[in-house]
């Protein structure tokens, strides 16, 4: 079900209309703004409820933190995916995890398989002040504007990199700089590895890649430390953990890859071999013979273009309440919004809002929570405008979840809260 909305703001049939300056204007019921596991799970959930979501999902430039399917693009190998596997069932001893890039274009396909539509660009800003409650203007780079009635907010965070030339050429794809120790790390069981950082996310990365690794080097800058005193003390005590104080990366060298002599992918391709280290005192040089390099110098929530719109800690990670809703900030030009409890229709999903976890899979529940939430929206919205109590229809968080359960829904003719809404509608006429 795909409609337009007339100036009243009610739901009516149609598709597109025309924008500013010539530009095309699509009236959404749903818009997912960003990809990753919460853009794509938010895209397949709305996609199964008959919403026609339109999922602006990024480019595939590799150079942008917003790159579309996000930081798991960059991740060699997922283990730790509930099912994310190539080996059969049966064959235990065997299991191997797939590749970030494998597991977000299985999303994708899912997604789109269900009847989401996708466009790879940017959103360059978005209004929510001006109509709240109403609609809300998108607007990406090519110059198109799209009115929709839903948004979830799904753009993720990036992780923050070393800013050294050399650092691409390593990052991701097994190359040997990496940015997730849960991710990557059981790529380097047994050998060496630097964890570069000085804060709880820095001792953690380290204390975790200890069970897994040979050597741990912990570079740090200074000899003092934003980690708490318990996360820097386990890093202490580790053996196999040593702290390389008064230090930084500036330059990586690298050796052939493993692979360059029977894979063409891997031809050029270079891993690394050590690190440049420089002292911060007394500026000597020296190399660290290690096998991977991983940047934990925090994450930056990828929310420009909500400031002063919605609400952020002081992290700038977008806040919501336990409806994953979005909540307006005091600093909203607009009065009416800045007097809501939430922003009507708007709700956050992922990496956006998670400094804590950062994982897919809880990426991928939060992206399910606001698909099943933003349904709820709709269905009530239109309810209203059509005279129908909420309450008759039981339109709940939980009763729409529910048709999300049974893999047998379209066998069984089980509609959607939508079109519930609109046989309701019909046989009260």
């Amino acid at each position: 079900m795909q409609s337009n909305e007339h100036a009243n703001g009610h739901l009516s049939p149609g598709v597109n209309t025309a924008g500013q300056n010539g530009a095309q204007s699509d009236m959404r019921n749903v818009v997912i703004i960003g990809s990753g596991p919460s853009g794509y799970t938010a895209a397949l959930y709305t996609a199964r409820a008959n919403l026609n979501p339109l999922l602006i999902a990024g480019s595939l430039d590799i150079s942008t933190s917003r790159i579309k399917g996000g930081q798991l693009m960059a991740t060699s190998d997922i283990e730790n995916f509930p099912g994310a596997i190539e080996t059969p069932v049966d064959d235990i001893a065997s299991v191997k995890g797939i590749s970030g890039p494998d597991l977000m274009r299985r999303m994708e396909m899912q997604a789109l398989h269900f009847g989401a539509e996708m466009m790879e660009e940017f959103v360059t800003s978005v209004d929510f002040c001006s109509a709240p409650g109403d609609y809300y203007v998108v607007k990406t780079e090519s110059g198109k504007e799209i009115r929709t009635r839903a948004v979830i907010i799904a753009t993720g965070a990036s992780a923050k990199k070393l800013g050294i030339e050399a650092e691409a050429r390593f990052f991701g794809q097994g190359g040997g700089v990496s940015t997730c120790a849960t991710c990557d790390g059981h790529s380097y069981r047994g050998k060496k590895v630097a964890v570069v950082g000085g804060g709880d996310s820095a001792m953690e990365e380290a204390s975790y890649l200890a069970r897994l690794v040979d050597k741990v080097y912990l570079v740090h800058r200074r000899d003092e430390f934003r980690a708490s005193k318990i996360m820097l003390k386990r890093a202490q005590d580790d053996p196999k953990i040593e702290f390389v104080l008064h230090s930084t990366i500036v330059d990586i060298v690298g050796k052939p890859h493993p692979a360059a002599e029977t894979v063409a992918f891997f031809k050029d391709k270079e891993v690394v071999k050590a690190a440049v280290i420089k002292d911060t005192r007394s500026g000597e040089m020296r190399e660290l013979e290690i096998d991977g390099i991983f940047v934990a110098i925090g994450h930056t929530p990828n929310t420009d273009l909500f400031k002063s719109q919605l609400s952020m800690d002081e992290a700038g990670y977008l806040v919501h309440d336990r409806h994953m809703r979005a909540i307006p900030s005091i600093t909203c030009e607009s009065a009416e919004m800045r007097r809501l409890e939430h922003v009507p229709g708007v709700f956050v999903a992922g990496d956006v809002s998670d400094h804590v976890y950062r994982q897919a899979i809880t990426a991928a529940g939060m992206g399910c929570m606001a698909a099943i939430e933003a349904e709820r929206y709709l269905a009530e919205r239109m309810a209203e405008e059509k005279g129908i109590s909420a309450e008759s229809l039981d339109i709940s968080a939980q009763s729409v979840a529910q048709s999300h359960w049974s893999v047998e829904r379209d066998e069984m003719g089980e509609k959607s809260i939508l079109e519930r809404v609109e046989q309701t509608a019909a046989e009260n006429l």
